[in-house]
């Protein structure tokens, strides 16, 4: 995976939300970005595959924990192709509707849980409606692999933050 190729995708999306109904609710939000994703990532980015969904619980006897992420990228778990659960995993994208402090800090120990145990090398922060990425609350263990958006309207134009993207040459 292309990493600098798929976060370039991911800010595009991003962008390019600009109805102010998604800017209301984390759900509306995360519709419109899965249909944005679905429409910008070329397949040569992703592994053959991949998929970009919404996820469905985790559960601890399959997953080592239980968490519900807001959006995955990942090859789903075939045996036949994977020896573990943590093979075609490629990022994990949490979203949160003008997070308080303490709300992402929630979101970014989910994230980190979901980094270390199921091996995703990307997890993704989405501050909706928000200016403040809280990059800054983001677990120094994982801190590499956490990039964190804020993404909001003002005047009718979408504004994307970012804080977190590392130079290529420290990426995992």
């Amino acid at each position: 995976m292309d990493r600098h190729k798929l976060l370039e995708h991911i800010r595009e999306s991003l962008a390019s939300i600009s109805a102010p109904r998604f800017f209301e609710t984390e759900r509306g939000f995360q519709g419109a970005l899965l249909t944005q994703l679905e429409n910008r990532i070329p397949n040569y980015v992703l592994p053959e595959g991949a998929l970009i969904e919404q996820e469905h619980q985790k559960s601890p006897a399959q997953h080592g924990l239980r968490i519900r992420p807001d959006i995955i990228i990942h090859e789903p778990f075939k045996p036949e192709r994977h020896s573990t659960r943590t093979e075609g995993n490629i990022a994990v994208i949490e979203l949160k509707l003008n997070a308080s402090k303490v709300r992402a800090q929630n979101d970014f120990n989910s994230l980190a849980e979901m980094i270390n145990v199921l091996q995703y090398p990307l997890g993704i922060f989405i501050n909706i409606a928000s200016h403040k990425t809280h990059s800054e609350l983001v677990p120094l263990s994982v801190k590499d692999l956490i990039v964190c958006f804020a993404v909001s309207l003002d005047n009718g134009h979408v504004k994307v933050v970012e804080n977190g993207t590392q130079p290529i040459s420290q990426q995992r």
